[in-house]
């Protein structure tokens, strides 16, 4: 044990080296506005007091990290060198208070989502769960989530079945991709029988689903394109917009289609979807609300 001494005090000592937050704050702003007095305002501090942490930390690491350019300043070599490491540091810590921040609310709830169902499904029954329960809603917008961590995620919806010894996953919402266009073109298009129809209005495509239409390939006829498209809420925007018929996730368009913004067309056929899941932890969960948005959430699809 009469060892371990020498290595406390080295330890001690390093720490003690360490520079204080402020200074590290002050050569930030000063090497993002190139000068003294302007990042004294952004900090709120003197001009003076930004010139003492700057000496602070360039004695810290023991060379100029500044050079004085007319009335302003600039990084020197080493300071582009330092200054990556300082905003990688500050990123690190305000990245690291966000995470924890819905700890501070005890009754807030994160669900991980596709930004198809939330825009398209979630946002419109808000309301209706913070009405019930009022509680603060965090949505992360992640398709490929596959775990729940119970700091970054309390609930994930996705289209995949996750079970773990901590995780439990019930079934949510079916799904299918059906042809929407806007209500003045279907109107034009109702007493067009299929695949006749097809060739009345320019389709709309998402780029990486052609399997939403396994039917297309089996027409002889070519139907014209209006757009390909990467993103599943700018197929809905497409039709909305009149550009033509779009194959699109009926849970995803569900809000524009109860809104009457976009209409289906029936006579075009449906394509099965994968169905989406809710998952959850089943270990104890971080607040009370979890359980309610849970329980919420199953409730509202089920209706």
């Amino acid at each position: 044990m009469k060892n371990i001494g020498p290595l406390i005090s080295f330890f001690h000592t390093m720490d003690k080296r360490l520079p204080p937050l402020q200074s590290l704050l002050a050569f930030e702003a000063t090497a993002s506005l190139g000068s003294f007095s302007r990042a004294a305002q952004e900090l709120a501090l003197t001009q003076s007091a930004i010139s003492h942490q700057i000496q602070n930390l360039e004695q810290w690491v023991g060379q100029a990290l500044f050079a004085r350019v007319g009335r302003g300043v600039r990084l020197t070599a080493a300071g582009e060198l330092f200054k990556h490491t300082v905003s990688t540091a500050l990123k690190t810590l305000r990245d690291g208070r966000e995470r924890i921040e819905p700890y501070r609310n005890p009754d807030s709830v994160i669900v991980a989502c596709g930004a198809g169902f939330a825009s398209g499904w979630l946002m419109a029954r808000l309301p209706g769960l913070r009405a019930r329960h009022p509680m603060e809603v965090w949505l992360a917008t992640q398709d490929e989530l596959r775990e729940i961590d119970r700091i970054d995620v309390d609930l994930i919806v996705s289209n995949q079945e996750l079970q773990s010894e901590t995780m439990e996953s019930v079934a949510l919402l079916s799904d299918a991709a059906v042809a929407v266009c806007a209500p003045e073109l279907a109107r034009r298009l109702a007493a067009l029988a299929f695949p006749e129809v097809l060739m009345a209005a320019p389709l709309i495509l998402h780029e990486h689903k052609p399997e939403w239409a396994p039917w297309l390939a089996q027409q002889a006829m070519a139907p014209q394109r209006a757009v390909t498209l990467d993103d599943t809420r700018l197929l809905l925007d497409a039709a909305e917009q009149g550009l033509g018929i779009a194959l699109v996730s009926r849970v995803e368009a569900d809000t524009a289609l109860g809104r009457g913004r976009v209409c289906e067309l029936s006579q075009i056929p449906v394509t099965p979807l994968a169905p989406l899941w809710l998952t959850h932890s089943t270990l104890t969960p971080r607040t009370p609300a979890v359980q309610l948005a849970f329980d919420w959430l199953r409730a509202t699809a089920a209706g």
